[in-house]
């Protein structure tokens, strides 16, 4: 194979330990520096000790540092010196890309290299290093044509390279075919060895390869070019180039080199040498003259086939190829430029000796000792510089820098650190003291002159330190016009009387933190015996009899937060956390005073018990974190409600109470309370999620209803629930009747508390009929209360306080496992079963419990999920839309049915009817009423109809009781019906025995059968 050499091996170290071995002389250093710090040993001593561990541990990064330095001198030498012309004309044969286009792809036949060195032969060059490698044979006429030329211009230099062969991958030879060998006038190594920066600076003259030791091919090309020129030799003379080479006095290398086995290296500043492309040799006969005489070099320059080499000897950061470093060192040869580097323990005695010196000369002298200077710091580089000058000897002397450098600064910060302790030592109790105290200390002299603030006064004043010094202490201060005032008078007697002056209230002082509350204690400083010596009869001193003042120091206690901490206790105590709003006590006091005004003739006083509608289902739904926002907004909205001499209080939970003071009767009362109602019933947006909410407020008149604060605000509570138990959002005065009323409210909360576990609640069914065939095609069930006489009370009556107490969730789950057991149980009687209907309440359908609820009781009845079907109301949709249509779709997983009932009444989107997955739609009975004369509502019924339809959803009317309406909806093809023209609600032993009748004959269902003694049908159980 023909390639170029370049001859570059990597490191023979891993990096990894280079870097391992680094870190660890850097660990060491550190803690030989931290101990220097603790035990103050001599500097000089440890900086040795540095230097000995970096050298011994961290020698990578000591080799980086001085090839860095070595860089840096051979770049500035480059510039300073003139540039030399080449001792021996040199001509680069570079097989470029242009060669390889007209020449063929790579490698060539042998014959054209043969060709190539007959051609230089003939053009009468001196001597040829040919930098190509054919260690395997091509064709064997290429192979002996190549050999031929070779042999015929006599002076041709072969490459040896390196490889690592073995399981042990040492460095072995890898030397040209034996043919070409033979024929050459000599054999070099090319083998490169990269820094670890991966720059080339350095190469042997002789490296053992294997069992063998060749010199460099720069050096063999020297050797045959300078023994060419001998008068009476010819290259056939030369010594063999498998021989030892022997060292004479005519030796072709120059004696600063030091003989073939020595490392040496490449200096800086690039010599020019000429490049001609290889085709042009074998094409332009008019290059001859200029590569006669002259020492050819021929290599690989082509992108992708050569290697290149970084080296900072290269110009501009330039890449060599191996071909142009081979030239380059042949130059530096002839030239005699090549640098010889120090052995490495001559290197490690020159870094180390001077400081040991050091150390020892410090430990002599003591601290007494000064000899070394910042200027003296360069001096190891410049001798480095100066032995490469004078010598071409490169001497790194990085350690000793560092040494110096190190030695240097610990002595100083030796130095600073002592005079920095007596500096302390000698102020330290003062400066604690005042450091350390959280009032301000201002020293001012005899004219109110600042001469010292502490930091706490600093920070008071909000300036820098020693910015203020000299300002009069009046205008360092921003005091209000009295307090200014109060500051001079104090300063005043202070220094006159020579006495200690406390101003009593606090000053009010502006600072850049706002205003400040400051208390002010002013104190005389009297002078020395030493300033009374020196300053005898000056007239800068005050005097008193023979007591001379200096100045006064100003003591400023911040008692700001002392008095915000006061309010803000004072603050807490009487008014609410969460809104801000005054609390019951505040509230007692200020309607305790507002009705002894009114008495006095002060005008009339009305007390407003405001209390949130449904307030829990918020909570439930939203959590707690949600609410206490509602419970904010709702705050603010009744604040704008209140006039400025209003007050409005939040009496616990979601209860405010409005004290309104200077009102005219009982309309003003009226239509402020009205306003309330307005405004809390409008929508807002809680975490982008709509909220509405409702209040029912409960007013009381003072004097005219009482003037006794327990018994006012006891009254507008009971005003209050009678207007929540009338429907909500509205407002109620207090009547004398009230108060039985109320009792009768708790004594109906208490009994149904009761009703469950005395199993008083029962449920009625009513049947839905198909208007097609007439047949029974499901159930309502409908929640009935049976009271102690016998008389079963609706819905109507006692689901208001169910709402209020939490009852309708345990109501609730009751009635969905009595209507699956009901369905069970008729099964176990062999009867047909139809699907049961359930309604829930919104509180129900917020509450996460519901669908276990319905998994529970179907698995306890083992009632297929299918007979049961639960109905949401089009209300609840709109209370949480994102959480009922998670609900539902957990419901159809379970295969329970879900209607929607009263459509229409909810004012809801129709966009928002295709996200809700339900079975079926019912149609509300307030748009069944009046279906034959009203044609708004025939029009709502057609459009609910078509709806549906089109959402391929069944539509069951409720409420027909008329044959009109059963017309009605039959043309217009509404699929089932519900009313009192079929059957009111009926027991579960009614419903039976209609099952077996239908059962029995198949006949469909009359519109005279099973009518109930009950006067109306009922609509639902639990309502929304």
């Amino acid at each position: 194979m023909d390639r170029s050499d370049p001859g570059v091996t990597p490191m023979r170290s891993p990096l990894a330990r280079a870097l391992g071995r680094a870190r660890a002389g850097l660990h060491a250093a550190g803690t030989a520096l931290r101990g220097h710090a603790r035990s103050g040993a001599q500097p000089w001593a440890v900086a040795s000790a540095v230097v000995a561990l970096v050298i011994g541990l961290a020698d990578p990064l000591l080799h980086r540092a001085e090839w860095l330095t070595f860089d840096l001198v051979m770049q500035a030498a480059a510039r300073v010196q003139a540039a030399r012309g080449p001792v021996q004309p040199q001509v680069i044969v570079a097989i470029d890309d242009a060669s390889l286009q007209s020449l063929g792809r790579w490698p060539w036949p042998r014959e054209v290299h043969a060709r190539l060195i007959d051609r230089l032969h003939d053009a009468g060059s001196a001597a040829i290093g040919y930098d190509v490698m054919f260690s395997e044979p091509g064709t064997e006429p290429g192979d002996a044509a190549l050999a031929a030329a070779v042999a015929r211009h006599g002076r041709v230099v072969m490459p040896v390279s390196s490889a690592r062969l073995g399981p042990t991958l040492d460095l072995s030879a890898l030397l040209p075919l034996p043919a070409l060998a033979g024929a050459a006038a000599g054999l070099g190594h090319t083998r490169l060895e990269p820094d670890a920066d991966a720059r080339v600076r350095r190469l042997h003259l002789e490296q053992r390869l294997g069992t063998g030791s060749w010199e460099a091919m720069p050096l063999v090309l020297a050797r045959v070019q300078r023994a060419s020129e001998r008068a009476g030799r010819r290259a056939e003379d030369l010594p063999p180039w498998g021989a030892e080479p022997r060292m004479g006095t005519d030796a072709p290398w120059p004696a600063a080199v030091g003989g073939p086995g020595r490392e040496v290296m490449l200096p800086g500043g690039q010599t020019e040498v000429r490049q001609v492309s290889a085709v042009q040799v074998l094409n332009d006969p008019q290059l001859a003259p200029a590569l006669r005489g002259a020492v050819i070099w021929v290599g690989v320059t082509a992108q992708g086939l050569g290697h290149t080499i970084a080296t900072p000897a290269a110009t501009e950061g330039r890449l060599w190829s191996g071909v142009q470093w081979q030239a380059q060192v042949f130059e530096a040869l002839q030239q005699a430029r090549l640098i010889r580097p120090l052995d490495e323990p001559w290197c490690h005695a020159i870094n180390l000796l001077p400081l040991l010196l050091l150390a020892g000369r410090q430990v002599a002298c003591g601290r007494r000792c000064r000899f070394i200077s910042p200027w003296m710091l360069p001096l190891p580089v410049l001798g480095s510089a100066l032995a490469l000058a004078l010598f071409a000897v490169w001497v790194p002397a990085v350690g000793l820098s560092l040494g110096l450098a190190l030695g240097w600064l610990l002595t100083r910060a030796r130095d600073l650190s002592t005079a920095r302790l007596a500096l302390q030592r000698e102020r330290g109790q003062a400066d604690a003291t005042l450091q350390a105290i959280t009032d301000s200390v201002i020293t001012v002299d005899t004219g109110g002159r600042v001469q010292y603030l502490n930091p706490s006064a600093e920070r008071l004043v909000g300036c820098e330190p020693g910015v203020r010094r000299g300002q009069a202490v009046g205008d360092l201060l921003d005091w209000d016009p009295a307090d200014a005032r109060t500051l001079a008078q104090a300063l005043a007697e202070c220094l006159h009387e020579q006495r200690v002056v406390e101003v009593g209230p606090p000053l009010r002082l502006h600072g850049p933190s706002g205003l400040r509350l400051v208390r002010l204690i002013a104190s005389p400083i009297l002078a020395s015996q030493r300033e009374l010596g020196r300053h005898a009869g000056v007239a800068g001193l005050r005097w008193r009899g023979h007591d001379p003042v200096t100045g006064a120091v100003l003591a400023l206690s911040d008692v700001t937060e002392t008095r915000r901490a006061a309010d803000r206790l004072q603050h807490e105590a009487t008014h609410d956390a969460l809104t801000g709003l005054p609390n019951r006590a505040l509230l007692s006091e200020r309607l305790q005073r507002a009705v002894q005004a009114a008495q006095a003739g002060g005008g009339g006083v009305a007390l407003l018990f405001i209390d949130l509608d449904h307030f829990k289902r918020i909570n439930d739904s939203l959590g707690h974190r949600h609410g206490d926002s509602v419970l904010k907004v709702v705050a603010e909205r009744l604040q704008q409600c209140c006039l400025p001499h209003d007050t409005l209080a939040r009496w616990g939970g979601d209860e405010f109470v409005a004290l309104l003071e200077g009102v005219s009767g009982r309309d003003a009362v009226a239509a402020r309370a009205a306003q309330m109602i307005e405004s809390v019933k409008r929508e807002f947006a809680i975490d982008q999620v709509e909220v509405a909410c409702g209040c029912s407020i409960g007013i009381v008149m003072a004097p005219q209803d009482g003037t006794s604060v327990d018994s006012l605000l006891a009254m507008a509570d009971t005003a209050m629930y009678r207007g929540k138990a009338n429907g909500g959002k509205r407002h109620e005065f207090y009547a004398s009747e009230m108060p039985a009323w109320t009792r009768e409210w708790l004594a109906l909360e208490t009994r149904l508390r009761h009703g469950l576990d005395e199993r008083s609640f029962v449920l009625h069914y009513q049947p839905q009929v198909d208007l097609r065939s007439g047949q029974l095609v499901g159930l309502e069930a409908l929640l009935r209360w049976r009271q102690p006489d016998g008389e079963l009370w609706s819905p109507a009556r006692f689901l208001p306080a169910t709402e209020e107490n939490g009852l309708i969730l345990e109501i609730g789950e009751w009635v969905i496992r009595e209507a699956t057991g009901q369905l069970a149980r008729w099964r176990d009687q062999g009867l047909p079963l139809v699907p049961v209907s359930v309604n829930v309440s919104t509180r129900q359908c917020l509450d996460r419990r519901l669908v276990r609820v319905v998994a529970d009781a179907l698995r306890t009845s083992a009632v297929p999920a299918a007979l049961l079907k639960l109905e949401v109301t089009e209300s609840t949709a709109m209370a949480d839309l994102g959480h009922l249509c998670a609900l539902l779709g957990e419901l159809r997983a379970l295969g329970v049915q879900v209607a929607m009932d009263d459509f229409g009444t909810g004012f809801s989107s129709l966009s928002h009817l295709k996200n809700l997955r339900v079975d079926q739609i019912k149609i509300d009975p307030s748009f069944v009423r009046d279906i034959s004369l009203d044609p708004n509502g025939a029009a709502i019924v057609r459009a609910t109809i078509a709806l549906a339809h089109g959402l391929g959803l069944p539509v069951v009317a409720e409420g027909v009781e008329s044959r009109e309406q059963m017309q009605f909806l039959t043309d217009h093809h509404c699929d089932i019906a519900q009313g009192y023209l079929y059957a009111c609600a009926q027991d579960s032993h009614s419903v039976a025995d209609l099952l077996r009748l239908s059962l029995a004959t198949g006949i469909p269902l009359q519109t005279s059968t099973w009518r109930s003694s009950e006067s109306m049908p009922v609509e639902a159980i639990v309502p929304a």
